[in-house]
């Protein structure tokens, strides 16, 4: 109920005696409260609709009228119903000139309609529209059941409850980051977020979810009749049990998933049939294509760890999370929507580049072979590391090429290479490893290697001749280049043996 529903009920009669704009006369009411005293504002609460007769009201100062308006506009009352005929035969000016300049409509309450009469058509009309949020809300919370049942995922529930409410839906973390959101397409600022305004069509409603999780539904720009809390309360225990469906279903099987990347890297120890066993222990489909995902995770980034589980449930049907030293890793399968994998995948990517800008993360696949998404996962997990928003894995990584096929010629090879330079380091500590590798990460660009280790390039070049003399190489010929990087990596795969 509005303030200019009461102007449109016939049997009323009442008159409106300010300029007020239909912004204004658009507000709810929640109540009315008959107040006579010239300081009400204890009893009253937002949106109230005051009704008085001005009887304790025999003002004729302006600057009396005025402050009782202030009052009146502090605990923000709906709108105020003045009754003529018992104390005052007319509207004080006074009360009229203070409601104008304050905003606050100044409806008259004729002698010939009863007080109790408007109190009775607010308190029935108010009962009415209870009881219909209320039905629609319950209407809401089993069209979210069901389709929680049948096993859409989160957004789409989501978007059922932003079209019952027709406004703008956010679920946020304890830390005010947003997770999921209805429209997909829609943007939060902090602003936005930083205080929920108690105006109509805005709200903030908490997910119950049991566990020590704490997330709030938010409301924004809802124009449905009914109040946003009343119509989504019900409704926020189904998105709660969702939240906590995306985190059970992504995370179980985690004992299988820890063995598994175990054995990523441990090319020589680990034979592919037993890799293949292990992934086969974690539910997945050894036949199916798998979509790999790695990103970094910290305190700045971990609401980024919930988006990026809601993003592949959204379209994946089997998807594994694991989170391991710093870096989630992520694996999916069964595209929804009849949507092929390679579609599925770059629809990921996209939706990742679109809410996550700023987050590193790698994408590599689908793979279609158990040994090609074991290169994947190594590729993703050290690419990760090297990246600063979302991108995907090339279709050839040399690093995670060179890590799977050295034997064991090769890395003693590999050892015997650069063992000069790590005696060199123990004695002197220079730090020519770090050279090295800084050097080649740049791309061997002399200006960007300095840049990066922070020295001269008369510095660099200097150390960069003390290399070639130990590795008995040149390092400006592509040759030289690629055989320490072999070296570097080989050297690397055996000193980290898990990712």
């Amino acid at each position: 109920m509005i303030v200019a529903d009461l102007l449109a009920a016939d049997t009323l009669q009442l008159r409106l005696h300010t300029p007020s704009s239909a912004d204004r006369l658009g507000w709810d009411i929640s109540w009315c409260a008959p107040a006579e005293t010239i300081d009400p504002t204890p009893f009253l609460s937002d949106n109230v609709l005051l009704l008085t007769n001005g009887i304790g009201l025999n003002i004729e100062d302006q600057r009396t009228w005025t402050a009782y308006v202030e009052r009146l506009v502090r605990v923000r009352v709906a709108a105020i119903a003045f009754g003529t005929g018992t104390a005052h035969r007319l509207i004080p000016p006074g009360l009229v000139r203070a409601a104008s300049a304050l905003d606050v409509p100044l409806l008259e309450i004729p002698r010939s309609v009863p007080f109790l009469q408007v109190h009775r058509h607010v308190t029935n009309v108010l009962q009415v529209e209870r009881y219909t949020a209320i039905n629609r809300s319950w209407e809401l919370a089993q069209e979210c059941a069901q389709l929680a049942a049948s096993g859409s995922h989160l957004q789409v529930i989501l978007d059922a409850a932003a079209q019952t409410v027709e406004g703008d839906l956010a679920i946020v973390d304890a830390a005010g980051a947003v997770i999921a959101r209805s429209p997909a397409a829609a943007t939060w600022s902090e602003s936005d977020l930083a205080d929920v305004p108690v105006e109509a069509g805005h709200g903030s409603i908490p997910l119950p979810m049991g566990t020590g999780d704490s997330f709030q539904l938010i409301v924004r720009n809802a124009v449905s009749d009914h109040p946003a809390s009343t119509l989504l309360a019900p409704a926020a225990s189904i998105i709660a049990v969702q939240l906590q469906t995306a985190l059970h279903t992504t995370t179980h099987k985690e004992r299988e998933l820890e063995v598994l990347l175990d054995q990523v890297p441990d090319w020589a120890g680990v034979a592919l049939e037993e890799f293949t066993a292990s992934f086969r222990a974690t539910g997945l489909d050894v036949h199916g294509p798998t979509l790999v995902l790695a990103a970094t995770t910290g305190r700045r980034n971990l609401a980024n760890a919930w988006r990026i589980r809601l993003l592949l449930q959204a379209r994946f049907g089997d998807v594994r999370v694991q989170l391991r030293s710093g870096i989630l890793y992520a694996f999916a399968q069964g595209p929804l929507d009849g949507v092929g994998p390679d579609r599925a995948a770059e629809q990921f990517l996209t939706a990742c580049v679109r809410d996550l800008p700023d987050q590193a993360l790698v994408v590599k696949g689908p793979c279609h072979t158990i040994d090609e998404l074991r290169l994947g996962i190594h590729q993703a997990g050290t690419m990760v590391g090297t990246v600063r928003k979302p991108q995907r894995a090339p279709d050839l990584g040399i690093r995670a090429l060179i890590a799977s096929t050295a034997s064991s010629g090769a890395r003693v090879a590999a050892h015997k290479l650069l063992a000069p330079v790590i005696a060199y380091d123990e004695v002197h500590s220079i730090d020519l490893v770090r050279t090295l590798e800084a050097f080649l990460g740049n791309d061997a660009q002399p200006g960007r290697t300095a840049a990066s280790l922070f020295i001269h390039r008369n510095t660099l070049a200097q150390r960069l001749a003390k290399l070639e003399g130990l590795l008995h190489l040149s390092l400006t010929s592509l040759e030289g280049q690629a055989t320490c990087l072999m070296a570097l990596q080989i050297l690397r795969s055996q000193a980290s043996p898990a990712l």
